[in-house]
């Protein structure tokens, strides 16, 4: 293998790659995966961003950086209700599809329906009765995927009986979503959205409205049992700097949201072995290197003393760090 002459004192502009999904397409910005690996622009040109990494020394994986780019249709677009068991995610909203969501305001299924919860003798008989309308609506699923003939009114009440006992929570651009361990969630039709999270792939799929092409089987019953039925708690935003805000603190990482003034650069954490920024909704000057709208770059630990963040009013800049 050719040795990459780099420069460990500069950030590198992150070169995305995108993979299909069922529900849309994500963008990956800093993933090293068999479905597809990112790569970083160097002086020397593009490399993958395993071989930047080892060229850096950074050896631990780092933080999953992408976008989710649901359709904007209903259903078609509606991601998979799952839990993670070790994996943590923020979502910071980015567009809002109008053609989906007319008034702006998108949605996210997060969490179980609490009255409907309250309305059970305990959390045992609301987590059976949960699985039993999630089995009645894979059935029905199962049979649609395999061709044989099926009622579009059958479909549409099991799949409303089996999201009665789930939550929602409306998103407008800007908002910020913490998703926890354990907590049942799915991303709605036309709302795009910045994700960082942990650089693991797992996940236990409760259910889906399309069919499932990803594995052969729902994890409907492990992932009821094991789930957070407590509702979600807000994540208190901190100040760390003027016009910085620490919007996601997680035990192995955490994400910054600045909001850019031209007569105030922000300093990016100089302690880090590393750090991920993304433009959002501007150009952001990230030392001498210039980021426009969704793009992204990595600085490491060598870079993150000597540079700062610079953009036009209104202009905002995410980052992720480890222990951030």
């Amino acid at each position: 293998m050719a040795r990459i002459k780099i420069d460990p004192s500069a950030p590198v502009k992150l070169e995305p790659v995108t993979v299909a999904k069922p529900w849309g397409r994500e963008i990956w910005h800093s993933a090293i995966e068999a479905r597809g690996e990112s790569a970083v622009r160097t002086a020397a040109g593009s490399v993958p961003l395993s071989r930047y990494l080892e060229a850096v020394g950074i050896k631990a994986p780092v933080i999953l950086l992408k976008v989710l780019d649901p359709h904007p249709t209903p259903i078609l677009g509606d991601l998979y209700f799952e839990v993670h068991e070790r994996k943590r995610e923020v979502y910071i909203v980015t567009a809002i599809d109008r053609k989906a969501w007319p008034d702006g305001r998108g949605r996210i299924r997060l969490g179980m329906d609490q009255a409907r919860r309250q309305s059970y003798g305990n959390d045992h008989a609301f987590r059976a009765a949960y699985l039993e309308a999630v089995r009645a609506y894979e059935r029905e699923r199962r049979a649609i995927d395999a061709g044989e003939h099926s009622s579009g009114a059958v479909e549409r009440q099991r799949r409303a009986a089996m999201e009665a006992f789930t939550a929602s929570a409306p998103l407008q651009v800007g908002d910020v979503v913490t998703v926890p361990s354990w907590t049942p969630h799915a991303l709605q039709h036309g709302v795009r959205v910045v994700e960082f999270q942990t650089p693991t792939y797992e996940r236990r799929i409760i259910s889906f409205a399309q069919e499932v092409v990803t594995q052969g089987h729902w994890d409907s019953e492990d992932a009821i049992a094991c789930m957070s039925l407590d509702p979600p708690l807000p994540t208190p935003f901190e100040t760390v700097a003027p016009g910085v805000e620490r919007i996601a603190a997680f035990g192995d990482f955490g994400v910054w949201r600045a909001a850019l003034d031209p007569h105030r650069p922000a300093a990016l954490p100089a302690d880090a072995p590393y750090a991920l920024c993304m433009a959002i909704g501007g150009e952001v000057q990230v030392g001498d290197l210039r980021l426009a709208a969704e793009e992204a770059c990595l600085a490491p630990k060598a870079s993150l003393r000597r540079i700062h963040l610079r953009g036009e009013q209104g202009t905002t800049c995410v980052l992720a760090a480890p222990g951030l």
